[in-house]
């Protein structure tokens, strides 16, 4: 689930087995992640990145297209107030990890897509 932002990176590992750590183009936030799996022979991207300060979230290959700003169709990231409409597994509109969606899965609480 590579998405389409252009990101800066915090770290530059060069690993499959070390996913790097993205830096938020709103915020500057050094610290954002994505869900990635592990598929045998490294690992892959299966969620956006993501900012846990400001909100944003990196706009998915697989995402609906939608009317993006200026800012978002630069960065390609969806701006931090932005409701989250992506394919990624969200709960009550707020997106969460893959071994989170799961649990919520289970228990019938992880938001159904088109």
């Amino acid at each position: 689930m590579s998405g389409i932002g252009r990101h800066k990176f915090k770290t530059n590992h060069s690993s499959i087995w070390e996913p790097d750590i993205a830096i938020c183009p709103y915020c500057g936030h050094d610290d954002c992640h994505a869900d990635f799996c592990d598929v045998g022979v490294g690992l892959v991207q299966c969620g956006p990145y993501h900012c846990e300060s400001c909100g944003a979230i990196e706009i998915g290959a697989y995402d609906k297209k939608l009317e993006l700003s200026i800012k978002e169709d630069e960065f390609g990231w969806y701006e931090p107030n932005r409701k989250y409409e992506g394919c990624a597994n969200t709960v009550g509109g707020v997106l969460v990890d893959h071994k989170h969606a799961k649990d919520m899965y289970n228990i019938g609480l992880l938001d159904k897509k088109d």
